[in-house]
């Protein structure tokens, strides 16, 4: 059966503009291809801080966004305006950034883009929305870490969703927890599930504190950024390629255990060159590929010129402890090296793929 024939699902994706509205792997032609099976779209605005910086000045992008978005709502997709930034600088909790986010709303609402959701790191824009738009749904971003039922309670007054920490949502012990709590206090619950971060990662906040200033891309000491962060060092200098099974990600087969508690299931899609592919992936529930194309940000430059085999991955392995807390504190026991003899392969045409072994001499650390 058709993409386009079956029931819309719970998936969120990511508005991004491309430099020319015509790119075949603009999001215009992405919504067009997917939007009646898509609830949400989260999207940026220009001016507001979130957690990925605005890295070129496009001609008539406001114009590009408002008519993306309205593509969307035609569609029946609800509208998440994202507000997730770690950090505001001085206009945090300031008369200026309410003017500024009530000024947002009333652009949107006369384009007929009042947004059903905000996305926020912050108690203060939390706040803000819950007295002045009541009607706006109040969503927890992943950026907040939430990683058991005591911080949801902690936040139960300003928020009405919450998205689960990347680092526990795997166990699903953790995961059942989190969602009864919100069913039985009348929340919703939502997951990131192709995230490309390494689990844990100690160096998280500070990233995405410079990507949302956009200093990754303003300061010439930002340049050689990349030798900063675990995920460079392991996989592209270091080529610990197990580290990515101790990840967050969730592969599209198993989204099934997830889906049935989740409000809304995210699909990072802006920092890609891959969104139809994950896309098709995470709608039909399977894929047969490379997953390193899946999670955003990308890993694949990093394990050249290997890939990891979706397929090829033990049926057990959503379910079976190791994709879970197993990498919690990690004892380095094998397993994970078990499973990347598995699915580690030579990037090479399929007739000719030869298996990855631990003997390669070009992966000893």
């Amino acid at each position: 059966m058709s993409l386009e024939k079956k029931s819309r699902t719970k998936i969120a994706i990511g508005h991004y503009v491309t430099d020319k509205p015509d790119d075949p792997a603009s999001f215009t032609e992405l919504v067009k291809r997917f939007a009646p099976r898509l609830r949400e779209v989260y999207f940026p605005w220009l001016g507001l801080t979130n957690g990925r910086p605005h890295i070129v000045d496009i001609p008539d992008e406001e114009e590009r966004i408002i008519s993306d978005l309205k593509y969307c709502r035609k569609h029946g997709m609800k509208l998440d305006l994202l507000a997730n930034s770690t950090c505001y600088g001085e206009k945090a909790c300031t008369e200026e950034q309410r003017l500024q986010l009530t000024g947002i709303i009333r652009r949107l609402d006369k384009e007929g883009l009042y947004p059903e959701i905000i996305t926020t790191t912050s108690p203060y824009i939390a706040k803000l929305f819950k007295l002045n738009f009541p009607d706006i749904e109040v969503r927890a971003s992943v950026n907040m870490r939430l990683r058991n039922t005591l911080a949801l309670e902690y936040l139960s007054p300003l928020f009405d969703s919450f998205y689960i920490c990347r680092d526990v949502q795997r166990d699903l012990p953790t995961f059942h927890a989190m969602a009864a709590w919100c069913k039985n206090h009348d929340k919703k619950l939502c997951m990131l599930v192709n995230s490309g971060c390494v689990r844990d990662c100690p160096w998280h906040v500070f990233h995405i504190l410079h990507h949302g200033h956009n200093y990754l891309n303003i300061f010439p000491e930002m340049q050689n950024q990349k030798l900063w962060f675990v995920c460079y060092n392991l996989y592209t200098k270091n080529k610990r390629f197990s580290d990515f099974l101790r990840g967050t990600w969730i592969r599209p087969e198993d989204i099934h255990l997830f889906e049935p508690e989740l409000e809304t299931i995210k699909l990072a899609t802006r920092r890609t060159n891959y969104p139809f592919e994950i896309l098709e992936a995470y709608l039909n529930e399977s894929f047969d590929g490379n997953l390193l194309h899946l999670t955003e940000p990308y890993q694949g430059s990093g394990f050249r010129p290997y890939r990891i085999d979706n397929k090829s991955f033990p049926a057990d392995w959503a379910t079976g402890g190791i994709a879970g807390k197993c990498a919690e504190n990690c004892k380095h026991c094998g397993k994970c090296e078990q499973i990347l003899e598995q699915v580690l392969k030579y990037d090479i045409p399929r007739n000719t793929r030869l298996d990855y072994t631990l003997n390669d001499p070009v992966l000893r650390t």
